[in-house]
Parts: structure tokens; sequence; C-alpha cells
């Protein structure tokens, strides 16, 4: 296996599955936008969200860091609404302080799985957008990315 991949689309969707069915401790992710949908194009990103929520029940730690911008907007609502239900099943879900925007997307698993891209967790970004984005297998890769994103929580604020 490479130690780097590229993805497109909705390969996004299975890669990233295999790569929390490897989770064990920690799971950290940021994306702009977390999008809770019943739409039939959301089926993939649903089967990954209960993935968390069965990772969440085993103590598995779940960090989520979404986008929030302090303004009553669609995108703040539906970040909101999701960052709620995220907590309410074991999750912890934090937004950059002072309306700062959150922009990346990043999936981190035990420090030595990883995707960064332009996938959102959204069914538009996972079936319809042209996406790409970079699977990463060795914590080597992860290092940096990993310290930066200690470096933001902390300085997050719970949702």
């Amino acid at each position: 296996m490479d130690p780097i991949k590229v993805i497109k689309n909705e390969e996004y969707l299975a890669v990233a599955q295999g790569i929390l069915d490897q989770a064990r401790h920690k799971v950290d992710i940021c994306t702009y936008k977390f999008e809770l949908s019943k739409r039939p194009d959301a089926q993939g990103l649903n089967s990954l969200i209960g993935t968390l929520y069965d990772l969440a029940i085993i103590d598995v730690r779940i960090r989520v860091l979404l986008n929030t911008t302090g303004k009553r907007s669609g995108l703040t609502r539906i970040n909101e609404n999701a960052g709620r239900v995220l907590k309410r099943h074991g999750l912890e879900v934090r937004t950059l302080p002072d309306g700062r925007c959150q922009h990346a997307k990043i999936l981190i698993v035990d420090g030595c799985l990883g995707i960064i891209g332009s996938h959102n967790w959204s069914p538009k970004s996972m079936t319809d957008n042209f996406e790409v984005s970079v699977v990463f297998y060795g914590a080597q890769y992860l290092v940096r990315i990993q310290e930066h994103f200690e470096k933001i929580w902390e300085g997050s604020r719970k949702l």
C-alpha cells in the first residue's frame, strides 16, 4: 500500500470508513460543514457518522472542530445542529473563538492514519461536488498536522 494516496469525489466515503474502522483510541475531525441529513444521497455519510457514534460507545475519544461564524447564517445553524446531536452521542465538539473561520478538512485516526483535503462532511461534498483529498498512512506524515490540531483544539471553545 502506498503511504500517500489521492482520493476524489465519492472515494472519500469508503476510504474514511476503512480508516475509522481501525480507530482504537482517538479520532480528530475538522470540517467547515458537518451536515446531518435524511436525504437518500446522505446514506454513505450517515454510515460514517454512525461509525463515530459506535466508536464513542467503546470509549474512543472523538473530537470534532466545526465552523461557526457567530452569525445566524445557514451554515452556522447546520453546524450547531450537528454539534448538538454529536454531543448527545458522546462526541466532543468545539468551534474557533471570535467567529474565526474553521475551513480545514481533516480526519486523523490514532495519530497514524489521516485524510486532508477539500471534503466537507456533507452529502453534497460526498456525492455531487468535485473534491480531492490526500490519505496518509503513517504517523510520520501526520505528526505536524496532529500538533497543529492540538494547538487549535486547546484554543477553541466548546459548542
